[in-house]
C-alpha cells in the first residue's frame, strides 16, 4: 500500500585511526554541500509563472518510461487549479485521463481514516488517549506488550506493531490481490499473538496493520460499517462523491486500468478489514477538494476534524506528530509540507499541500512503482510543492 519512502542514513563506526575519521568528513562534507545547493537553488527561484508548464514537463519524463501508462496531475494554488491529465486510460482507451478518472488510492486511506478518528473525538465518541485494549471486545484477546498502545499510537505509527501482521498470506498465489481474504477473525489472532518491534511511543515505524486495526476499532465503536462512517464523517460533507471502496457500474468505467512495474496489465485489489489502510479509490477533482479543505479548514465539524488531525501531539520519544499525515520540514526555506503517498499492485499516488502557501499537489498513476521501490511519482510531488512556493500557474 506505499508508504513513507525510508530516508536512509549512513553511520560510520570509528574503529581504528584517522582513515575511518577521513571517509566521515568526507560524507560529511559532501552531504553539507548538497544541502547547500539545493538551498541556494530554491532561495533563488523567481516567479516565472510557469509551474503548468513545469509539472507538463515531468509528467512527460514520467511517460517516457512507461508507455502505458495514465498519469494525472492536479495542482490547487491560491484558489486556483490545473488538472494535466497525460498517457492514457487504458490499452483499448487511448484517451487521456481527465479530472473523473479513478484511481486506486492506496495508503491514502489512512488520511480518511485518520479525520474520522478525530472527529469521532470531537463528537465526544472516543479519544486519541484511548487504548487498545479498552477498545476491543472482551472477546478479542490481545498480548501484553500491546497494554500500552492508545489510539493515538495507532494514527500516528508509533504502537510498534510490525507492518504487516505474520499471519497475512505472503504466498505468491496470494500477491495479485493479498488482503482479499483477510478478514477481522484474521486480525484477532493476530492480536492475540502480536509482537511489537519497539515500545509504543518510541519512534515511528510505519505500519499498514497498526491502520487496519485502528479503522476496525472505529467501526466497533460507531456500529457501523468502517466505509459507511468514514462517508459520514468526511466524504459526504466535503462532496467527495467519487471517493469510494466499493465502486459503481458508473466508476468502474472510468477507473484507469492498473499495470505492474513492468507495464503488465493487472487486476485492483480488494479489501476488507484491512480497507482502512488501503481500500479506496478516488479521482483528481475529489482529491484536489480534498487538499483545498486541508488549506483552508472551515469551522464545521469536518473542517475542525480536518485541522484537529493536521495538529502535532505529543507522543513520548517519538516526538510532536500529525494525525495520518507524514510531515516534512525542508531544507530548502524550511517550507513544512504534509503529504502522503499511496500504492497497490497497479496504481501509485501522491498528496500534499502547504498551508501558508495555499498549495497543493496530487499526482496519480496507474503504474504499481511501489512494488519495485520506485518513488518517481513522490518525487514530482515533492518537487511542484517546492516550485510552487515559488510560482504560480501562469
Amino acid at each position: 500500500m506505499q508508504a513513507a519512502p525510508s530516508r536512509n542514513f549512513l553511520w560510520v563506526t570509528l574503529k581504528v585511526g584517522g582513515g575511518v575519521v577521513l571517509l566521515l568528513m568526507l560524507l560529511l562534507g559532501g552531504l553539507l554541500t548538497y544541502v547547500t545547493m539545493e538551498k541556494r537553488k530554491y532561495d533563488r527561484l523567481t516567479d516565472t509563472h510557469d509551474l503548468r508548464q513545469r509539472a507538463s514537463e515531468m509528467g512527460a519524463g514520467y511517460l517516457a518510461d512507461r508507455p502505458n501508462a495514465a498519469l494525472l496531475i492536479g495542482l490547487t494554488q491560491r484558489g486556483k487549479r490545473a488538472v494535466l491529465g497525460m498517457g492514457k486510460v487504458s490499452a483499448t482507451n487511448a484517451a487521456a485521463p481527465d479530472a473523473q478518472t479513478l484511481f486506486e488510492i492506496g495508503s491514502v486511506s489512512k488520511i480518511l481514516t485518520a479525520v474520522t478518528l478525530v472527529q469521532l473525538e470531537l463528537d465526544g465518541k472516543l479519544k486519541l488517549s484511548d487504548s487498545l485494549r479498552a477498545s476491543l471486545p472482551e472477546r478479542v484477546a490481545s498480548v501484553k506488550d500491546l497494554e500500552p498502545v492508545t489510539l493515538l499510537h495507532l494514527a500516528t505509527h508509533t504502537s510498534g506493531l510490525p507492518r504487516l501482521p505474520a499471519n497475512l498470506d505472503s504466498s505468491p498465489a496470494n500477491l495479485a490481490n493479498p488482503y482479499a481474504k483477510y478478514r477481522a477473525e484474521e486480525l484477532h489472532r493476530f492480536l492475540a499473538s502480536a509482537k511489537v518491534n519497539n515500545p509504543p511511543g518510541k519512534l515511528v515505524d510505519y505500519s499498514n496493520v497498526g491502520f487496519a486495526v485502528l479503522g476496525h476499532v472505529l467501526s466497533l465503536k460507531a456500529d457501523r460499517p468502517y466505509e459507511d462512517l468514514v462517508r459520514r464523517a468526511v466524504l459526504d460533507p466535503l462532496g467527495l462523491t467519487n471517493t469510494t471502496i466499493r465502486l459503481t457500474d458508473g466508476q468502474r468505467a472510468r477507473l484507469a486500468c492498473g499495470h505492474s512495474p513492468k507495464g503488465e496489465e493487472v487486476s485492483g485489489w480488494d479489501f476488507d478489514v484491512f480497507a482502512p489502510a488501503g481500500g479506496f479509490h478516488s479521482d483528481a477533482t475529489d482529491m484536489l477538494a480534498f487538499i483545498e479543505a486541508n488549506l483552508t479548514p472551515t469551522d464545521r465539524p469536518v473542517g475542525l476534524a480536518l485541522a484537529a488531525a493536521q495538529r502535532r501531539r505529543s507522543v513520548g520519544e517519538a516526538g510532536e506528530l500529525p494525525v495520518g499525515w507524514q510531515r516534512e520540514v525542508t531544507w530548502q526555506g524550511g517550507l513544512e509540507i504534509y503529504w502522503h503517498n499511496g500504492g497497490t499492485g497497479g496504481y501509485v499516488c501522491f498528496v500534499g499541500f502547504l498551508r501558508p502557501q495555499q498549495l497543493g499537489v496530487v499526482v496519480l498513476s496507474n503504474y504499481g512503482d511501489a512494488m519495485a521501490g520506485k518513488f518517481d511519482v513522490d518525487r514530482i510531488g515533492m518537487e511542484l510543492l517546492k516550485l510552487g512556493s515559488k510560482v504560480s500557474l501562469d
